[in-house]
């Protein structure tokens, strides 16, 4: 290639000293070469821009090339370039596609393309591609070029076939490197295909619909949800497949579906009513957001279903039931109010009257109501409208007697015979209620009289009484005890008895009597000194009884006491004095 060169310095040398320019002819007689040679060189030069050429005639003339090498401009571009002439022999190459085949320019200038020598198999490969796509017309491929070393890289090859300045025909081949273009291109082909996978394999209704409506894309899952294969309904509108165009509610849903499909942002959410192609209703939840153009025009809406008719179905149910459970709500916080005002404390005639009230109030929410309930010659009833007939009318027992009776009615109502059955079950157990309330205070009151009998036999009586529980804490106080020992009753209550005595053995004596008395249940009596709050000593005989329960337990201790301090005194006055007595008696006999 060396000779080549000179060649060309020669030629460049002879035009610079003929600025005005030299024929073909003038140039080949000035070297000493043909003039076929020397045209060859020349055109060669003149495509890598190292002379200029006109022409004159039929006659090229060729001066020194003043510009800027296109072969320079071409040697630095990133792109893989090269120039053949009509017989393929290579004119220009950059150092991009010399790099590939591993050669330097002035190995290849001059060379024909198919007989260009590459240690690279793949590179080899790719020239015979290139030699086979050399035509007349404009050739574009891509060709994916697998290097010696296993690296691949995908050329994007464009092969344009022109004419020189002096009309010979000329090729350039322009390689441009895509390998990136294509990794994104095929992870994006990749992501899309686990894109479709995953929607295919969601489960959950996956829709996408134009503005209008139409459906543009329906899921596997969508498919056998709602039974229709999906070339049955791409291009259809959702209305009248998948949607009715009203609710049994009456919601028009074709106005709603026009409203998500414009006006999505306010539709995020949304739950309506749809229908399976065997005409089943179904509920689905819809989550819905907006396809936008380029210009943020909204242009369709991606839907993500999930089926909700169980939950649907549930609610319905429990609508239904609703009047249900309120009315079981009345009746709940019937008897609440019932058993508030049952153990109440009042007197029976305010407490009878005071049910039919409650009673009366509670089922007034649902139409007129009326209460009447009779004891003796009694009679308690609520403001009864006109004509209303009593539906309940239940006897009232007490102590085993009909003591009166219980009635509710209720007007203008048109209720299941199943709530009326229950009801008369509730009114059964309140009239019953009713009458233990009336038994339970007939005795509270005769209890009371007796209590109040017994009050006043325990006030009256000229002795001190304690009632103990079995521990000897103190339960009653009357009030000769408090007489006697100088301490109110509220004083006292809750002490234990032991604790009124101040001798040690006293009390020691005292809580061990007690002990015994609960152990053997048999009626003691005790003297004991005990200190009065004024601290005067006093002398008290004690007399003691137990009280038991039904299972013989003891509930109750009663201490009867007597103030036997003078008795005592005059004992011992009297003892002193027959004690003086025998000592004179016994000086007079011994004189």
């Amino acid at each position: 290639m060396e000779p080549l060169r000179d060649e060309y310095i020669e030629i460049r040398e002879l035009l610079r000293k003929h600025p005005n320019g030299m024929s073909v002819t003038e140039i080949a007689q000035a070297l000493g070469k043909n003039k076929h040679s020397t045209g060859r060189y020349l055109d060669g030069m003149y495509a890598a821009g190292l002379v200029e050429m006109r022409m004159f005639g039929k006659a090229k003339i060729y001066s020194p090339a003043y510009r800027v090498p296109l072969a320079s401009l071409i040697s630095k571009m990133n792109e893989r370039i090269m120039i053949l002439d009509s017989d393929l022999r290579l004119l220009v190459i950059n150092d991009a596609c010399l790099e590939l085949m591993g050669k330097q320019s002035g190995d290849l200038v001059g060379q024909d393309l198919r007989y260009v020598e590459v240690a690279d198999p793949g590179v080899f490969d790719l020239l015979s591609v290139l030699e086979g796509k050399i035509g007349d017309s404009e050739q574009v491929l891509e060709y994916p070029l697998h290097l010696d070393g296993g690296e691949v890289i995908h050329l994007h090859i464009h092969i344009i076939p022109s004419v020189d300045e002096a009309h010979q025909a000329v090729y350039v081949i322009v390689m441009v490197d895509i390998t990136e273009e294509v990794r994104m291109i095929d992870e994006l082909r990749e992501r899309e295909q686990q894109y479709r996978e995953l929607v295919e394999m969601a489960d959950a209704i996956i829709l996408k619909l134009d503005k209008n409506g139409n459906i543009l894309f329906f899921n596997e899952f969508a498919e056998t949800f709602f039974g229709y294969r999906k070339e049955e309904v791409l291009g259809r509108n959702v209305i009248g497949t998948i949607v009715p165009p009203e609710e049994l509610s009456g919601r028009d849903l074709k106005e709603m579906i026009g409203k998500v499909c414009t006006d999505t942002d306010s539709y995020r959410r949304n739950e309506n009513a749809n229908i399976t192609k065997d005409g089943r209703l179904v509920w689905v939840r819809w989550s819905n957001r907006a396809i936008r153009s380029d210009e943020g025009e909204v242009i369709g809406v991606l839907s993500v279903g999930n089926d909700i008719s169980d939950r649907k179905e549930m609610e319905l149910a429990l609508l239904s039931q609703k009047d249900r459970l309120e009315r079981s709500f009345q009746e709940i916080e019937c008897i609440q109010r019932f058993s508030g005002t049952i153990n109440s404390e009042m007197s029976l005639p305010a407490l009878l009257h005071e049910l039919v009230r409650v009673v009366g109030k509670c089922w007034s929410k649902r139409g007129p109501t009326g209460v009447r309930i009779t004891h003796g010659d009694d009679l308690y009833e609520s403001g009864i409208p006109e004509g209303l007939p009593f539906v309940f009318s239940k006897p009232i027992h007490a102590n085993g007697e009909e003591v009166g009776s219980f009635e509710v009615g209720f007007g203008g109502r048109d209720e299941e015979p199943g709530y009326y059955e229950g009801k008369e079950q509730l009114f059964s157990m309140f009239a019953e209620k009713i009458g233990f309330a009336i038994e339970w205070m007939e005795a509270g009151l005769k209890v009371l009289k007796e209590r109040d009998l017994s009050d006043t036999i325990l006030a009256t009586v000229d002795a001190a009484i304690f009632v103990l529980d079995p521990k000897g804490r103190i339960l009653r106080f009357n009030r000769r005890s408090e007489e006697l020992i100088g301490y109110r009753e509220e004083e006292v209550l809750g002490k234990y008895i032991w604790e009124m005595f101040t001798s040690p053995d006293m009390i020691k004596g005292v809580r061990a009597h007690i002990q015994t008395l609960v152990d053997t249940r048999r009626v003691s009596r005790i003297r004991g000194k005990l200190t009065r709050r004024d601290q005067t000593p006093i002398i008290i005989d004690w007399s003691n009884s137990v009280i038991c329960d039904d299972d013989g337990a003891v509930t109750h201790i009663i201490s009867t006491g007597l103030d036997v301090t003078r008795q005592v005194e005059s004992e011992e006055e009297l003892r002193r004095c027959k004690s003086v007595l025998d000592r004179l008696l016994a000086d007079e006999q011994g004189s």
